[in-house]
């Protein structure tokens, strides 16, 4: 069999190919298992030594260390809580609750998610101020939503501040 410029040609772009194939995708796919392998080993290895259970405490340590810091409880209200902490920002920013609403949750995927809807009033550098506070609060959630809204109060002839906030706080499904 002959073979003529055209077929040597093809089997010239198809060898060409295979190579282009084998240096992007096949050899990183190749590499990357072995890289797998040697780390599953090694985990395999690890699991019983005592090395790792001193690794382990210490890092429970360092976890309680910073459970400490944040003064983080496990009570039985996180809604008492929550109330507490907005009652003494409240005092010392000379913010007002209005509202709080009934507390709304939600169960997706493994967690459950948790929105309390609270109202303040006041000064906007104090709603500013408690918010920030509530924010850098790790026990307290993450901040969803803010509206700030002003109203005319007509017996005074003054405008007041109001502002509506929704917090949001995850828990794992036990």
């Amino acid at each position: 069999m002959r073979l003529n410029r055209k077929n040597k040609g093809l089997l010239f772009g198809f060898v060409v190919a295979l190579y282009i194939c084998y240096s992007f995708a096949i050899s990183n796919t190749i590499s990357y298992y072995k890289e797998y392998q040697s780390k599953s080993e090694m985990i395999s290895e690890n699991n019983s030594s005592p090395k790792l259970a001193s690794q382990l405490r210490q890092k429970e340590k360092q976890l309680d260390v910073m459970l400490s810091r944040y003064n983080i409880k496990a009570s039985e209200s996180f809604q008492n809580d929550l109330l507490k902490q907005l009652t003494a920002y409240g005092d010392s920013y000379h913010l007002k609750i209005i509202d709080f609403k009934e507390p709304h949750s939600i169960t997706e995927k493994g967690f459950t998610t948790t929105s309390y809807i609270f109202s303040l009033e006041g000064s906007f550098n104090g709603c500013l101020a408690s918010l920030n506070k509530i924010e850098n609060n790790p026990t307290l959630g993450s901040i969803k939503h803010l509206n700030f809204t002003t109203k005319k109060n007509y017996k005074t002839d003054a405008n007041q501040l109001f502002v509506e906030v929704i917090l949001q706080k995850n828990k794992g499904i036990k």
